[in-house]
C-alpha cells in the first residue's frame, strides 16, 4: 500500500498535509468543441494534467518561509501519489495564488503560526 506525499523542492511536508486532494484536467486542440448544427462533440485531446489541491496544518515561521519560497517561483519540483498508477511521481508544477492563512502568535512560545494555509498547484 502506498503512503501519500508531498515532496516540494525536496523538502517533506507530508506530517504537515491535512488534506490532498487531485483533480484530472484535459487539455484540447484548438479546434476542439460542438458542431453548431447538431451538437455533436469534437475533441482533439492533448494532455491529461493534474491539478492538486492542498490544505496544510498550523505551519510554523520557518515552515511557511519554505513553502512560501517554494511556491512563488515559477515552477518547482513536487512528488505526490499519482491517483492513476497509485506511484510516487515527480513533476513541474506552477501555483498562482498563494493564501498564506492566518498568522496566530503563541505567547508562551513567543513564535507566529499560520492557521489554514491551502494552495493549489498546476502541472506544468
Amino acid at each position: 500500500m502506498a503512503v501519500p506525499c508531498l515532496i516540494i523542492n525536496g523538502v517533506d511536508y507530508a506530517e504537515k498535509t491535512l488534506e490532498l486532494k487531485p483533480s484530472g484536467n484535459g487539455l484540447n486542440a484548438d479546434g476542439s468543441g460542438r458542431d453548431k448544427q447538431t451538437g455533436d462533440m469534437f475533441r482533439t485531446k492533448i494532455a491529461d494534467k493534474l491539478k492538486w489541491e492542498a490544505q496544510m496544518d498550523d505551519l510554523d515561521e520557518e515552515e511557511m518561509k519554505t513553502l512560501g519560497n517554494a511556491l512563488k517561483q515559477t515552477m518547482y519540483q513536487a512528488t505526490m501519489l499519482n491517483p492513476d498508477t497509485n506511484e510516487r511521481e515527480t513533476k513541474e508544477y506552477y501555483t498562482d495564488t498563494r493564501p498564506f492563512g492566518a498568522q496566530v502568535y503563541n505567547r508562551r512560545e513567543k513564535k507566529t503560526y499560520y492557521k489554514g494555509v491551502a494552495f493549489t498547484m498546476t502541472e506544468k
